[in-house]
């Protein structure tokens, strides 16, 4: 049940995300972000029934799916809504929403077409460069709350995802790497929703649609 819960915890954190994000949810970069959000709710949700029904073997590859595809097209997600920050002039409506739609479906297409796995097994690494450079970007333009939420949130993904790794099997901190691999996920959610609110909310030119 514990497994249960600490996978529950990340749909807490991505819920708080969305909840900040939803006065802007009608800006395209903003929905770009609240789409990752809900991609890793959905996987870490799988995961939650997974375990609290107890359909560890049924549920395993469908969990396996979802989180991988929370890993990719999720994280990559929410680093380009971010990163889209530092554009001078915003993508007009129809760039974000080419990328918002094009994105998590060539992503799912490398996930499921036998042999392309490995190329998006690339991407959350990617993603977690972009997220540190956006992070940093920030900083040097004086934006130093958010700056600093997205360098915390992209470097606490790293640090554990590079240190622990989210193994049932070994243990960190007394506790199974897999629950604090998934409490430091979940801050990490709320932070980057916490950190678009302020970023965008402050941000005179909107993108919508």
């Amino acid at each position: 049940m514990l497994f249960a819960l600490t996978d529950f915890l990340i749909v807490i954190g991505a819920g708080f995300g969305l909840w900040r994000l939803w006065p802007f949810r009608k800006d395209g970069r903003v929905r770009m972000i609240r789409l990752g959000l809900i991609a890793l709710a959905l996987a870490a949700l799988v995961g939650t029934l997974r375990f609290a029904a107890g359909l560890e073997d049924a549920l395993a590859p469908w969990h396996s799916l979802t989180s991988d595809f929370a890993g990719s097209a999720g994280l990559f997600l929410i680093a380009l809504g971010a990163a889209l920050a530092l554009l001078k002039k915003p993508l007009p409506p129809v760039g974000t929403r080419y990328l918002r739609i094009g994105v998590p479906v060539f992503i799912a297409f490398l996930l499921v077409f036998p042999g392309l796995d490995t190329v998006a097994a690339l991407l959350p690494p990617v993603a977690l460069l972009m997220g540190l450079a956006t992070g940093g970007a920030l900083l040097t333009r004086k934006d130093w709350v958010p700056g600093l939420m997205w360098l915390g949130a992209f470097g606490g993904i790293g640090l554990v995802s590079l240190g622990l790794g989210a193994s049932r099997e070994t243990a960190a901190l007394g506790l199974a790497d897999w629950h604090v691999y998934h409490g430091v996920l979940a801050l990490c959610a709320a932070l980057m929703g916490e950190a678009t609110r302020r970023l965008y909310g402050h941000t005179k030119t909107r993108v919508r649609s």
